[in-house]
């Protein structure tokens, strides 16, 4: 298995967990887990051979979802943080 893929993986599993989850109260817990899939995304878009990867676009928005989710968790909005986190594991999906 590619680092790219793995990279992918962990994020994607991040995300799912999430979207499963947010209806949790703990926005410190759901901080926490976007800030990691984030985290995952820029150690992935610093890699040599990223530009290259198949994984590039399904990487980038994974965390473009994410970047988004946390600003609406943010503001208080679990249910759109919600539906960001699911359009982008949808869109990663393609």
């Amino acid at each position: 298995m590619g680092i790219y893929q793995l990279y992918f993986l962990k994020m994607h599993s991040k995300l799912l967990f999430l979207s499963r989850n947010a209806g949790t109260k703990d926005s410190a817990f759901l901080s926490r887990v976007l800030a990691d899939t984030l985290a995952a995304a820029k150690e992935a878009m610093r890699g040599r051979n990223f530009a290259h990867s198949p994984y590039r676009t399904k990487i980038i928005t994974l965390a473009s979802g994410a970047a988004a989710a946390l600003v609406h968790l943010e503001q208080g909005e679990l249910e759109k943080m919600r539906e960001e986190i699911l359009t982008a594991l949808e869109a990663a999906a393609k």
